[in-house]
Order: structure tokens, then sequence, then C-alpha cells
């Protein structure tokens, strides 16, 4: 397995463990599906995921006729950039679980210029794909098999609609990426004294996959020749204020974190001192908080 690390800046605000479906930790409700999908172009995808894409285009290798799956195609940027590199012979068919989702992908392949492959755009989940099996030579998924409720099942549904001899790329973020605000939230919980909520954080935490942890889900899922290629970020925010209330934070892991902070009195007070300790800390300057970013691809055996 190689592994390559790159460091870059970014600016700007927008992201979380992956926007697609909104089946991560804590599902959103369809207002807030239908407000993110509104956001995500403008507000989240610049910073956040469309960052991902050159990372696993990187990995796509076009081929005459080809049959493309795409899971989680959020807006359809990637599912666009794919057509246009695919010959008009060739038909990509693109899931998202999010109505509000589809309706903007859909909305903005009307005059999109430099389609070539067919498009198709259904309504589909990460780990029950409405697709043949062994229809498609090539699956890709921007940041939906991580955000999954399980990514082992959904990469074992990647390895059945692909046919033998296939490809699979697909991106995550990796542990790390908001450090540094979990770091600050961890030292306000411990000095709280709150000693269940700190475990459910380190649990949290432990458990987002680094580089081998997204190859082992093609892996396990009986995938061969698996890689991974790692870039690093960041995404800068003028204060706690626009932190938390990005529609990237906001309408992303906010939630979860929420969640791990406990209830009532107990949550808003985590978050209160947190807010207080980024605004002590950064005091001056922009609050730079880390995107790990990663493209794992592997090959379906024959």
């Amino acid at each position: 397995m190689s592994e390559s690390g790159k460091v870059r800046s970014g600016a700007g605000g927008g992201g979380s463990d992956g926007f697609s479906s909104g089946s991560g930790p804590v599902a959103l409700s369809p207002e807030k599906q239908a407000r993110l999908a509104k956001a995500y172009d403008d507000e989240i995808a610049p910073a956040y995921a469309a960052r991902f894409l050159p990372l696993l285009l990187r990995h796509v290798r076009p081929t005459v006729g080809a049959r493309v799956v795409e899971i989680g195609c959020a807006t359809g940027q990637l599912t666009r950039d794919l057509s246009r590199r695919f010959d008009p012979s060739s038909r990509i068919t693109a899931f998202d679980e999010s109505d509000a989702f589809l309706a903007e992908a859909r909305s903005k392949m009307d005059g999109a210029e430099g389609l070539r492959a067919q498009i198709a755009l259904r309504v589909g989940e990460p780990g029950a794909l409405p697709a043949d099996t062994a229809s498609a030579g090539l699956v890709v998924s921007n940041l939906a098999v991580a955000s999954a409720a399980d990514p082992g099942t959904a990469a074992e549904e990647i390895g059945r609609v692909l046919a033998p001899g296939g490809t699979a790329v697909i991106t995550a973020p990796l542990r790390g990426t908001w450090a540094e605000f979990l770091d600050l939230f961890r030292d306000v919980l411990r000095e709280s004294g709150k000693r269940d909520r700190l475990a459910a954080l380190d649990a949290y935490v432990a458990s987002l996959p680094d580089a081998r942890g997204v190859t082992s889900w093609l892996e396990k899922a009986g995938f061969a020749d698996a890689g991974v290629e790692v870039e690093r970020w960041e995404i800068l925010f003028k204060s706690s204020r626009e932190f938390l209330f990005a529609p990237l934070i906001d309408l992303g892991p906010l939630p979860h974190w929420k969640r791990l902070a406990g209830a009532g009195e107990d949550m808003q007070d985590a978050f209160f001192f947190t807010k207080e300790a980024i605004d002590a800390y950064f005091k001056g300057r922009p609050f730079a908080v880390t995107i790990v970013g990663a493209v794992a691809w592997a090959r379906k055996r024959g």
C-alpha cells in the first residue's frame, strides 16, 4: 500500500464527515436536507467536498463505453466532471439518498457545458444500491461511503455492483480532521470533570478511520491491489461563531458533537466554554482547522 502526504493551505468555510446522504451519526431532517442542498455548492463544497475531487479524479482512467456508478452524487459536480472525461457511449449512473440533492443535481445538468457520457440520476443508499450485480466497470464515491452508517457494508455493495476486474475509487476524511476544535473540546470536558463525556469523545475520535482503515474497508470486501493517497489542508474561520454557525459545521458534524457533550445545560456549558477557548487561543488571527483527506482505490478480483 503506497501513501503520500501533501500539505496545502485553504481558506473559507465548509464540510463534515460527509454530506451526500445525511446517514452519518446524526441523520438530517428533510428540512435540513433541503437547506443543505441549497448551501452545498457555495458554502460547503469549495473548501471541503470539492477539495477531495482532484484526489479522486487522479485515479480514474476513462475507457470507451464504460459503465460507471457513483455513490452519493450530492449536487452532481463529480458526475459532470466524469461525463466530460468519458466518451458518449459511456453511461454514468449516479445515486444519492436525498431527493433534495438529486433535484439540485438535475437542475445543474441543464445547460452544463461539455457533457459527453450519458447520465442517469437515481435514489439509492450506499449499502443497498438499486443496481444490477456486476454491472459496472468503475464505482466512485466522494465521501458518501465514508459517511455511511456502515462503510464496510457499503464497500461490499461496491463489490457486488462491480464486474470482475473493475475498479473502486473512494474518498474519506481521516482522523485528524477538525483536530483543533476537538482538542479544545476535550480540554473543556476534562476541566469540567465529565469523565463519561470525555470517554465518549475519545471513543468517537478513535472510531474515525486512518489511511489503513479506509483501505481495509475495500480489502475486507474482497478487493485486491489497494492503495491510498493522503492530503492535508486548512479551512480558515474568522471566529468561533463563524465556525459553529457555518453550514459546513452546523449541518455536518455539529449535531453529533453536541450529543457527545450530553444534554441540556451540560451541552450548553461545554460549547460555551469551547467557544470561549477558541476565541482566546486564536485572538487576532483566524481559527485554522485541519482537514485530512484520503483517496483509496482497489480492484475487484477477476
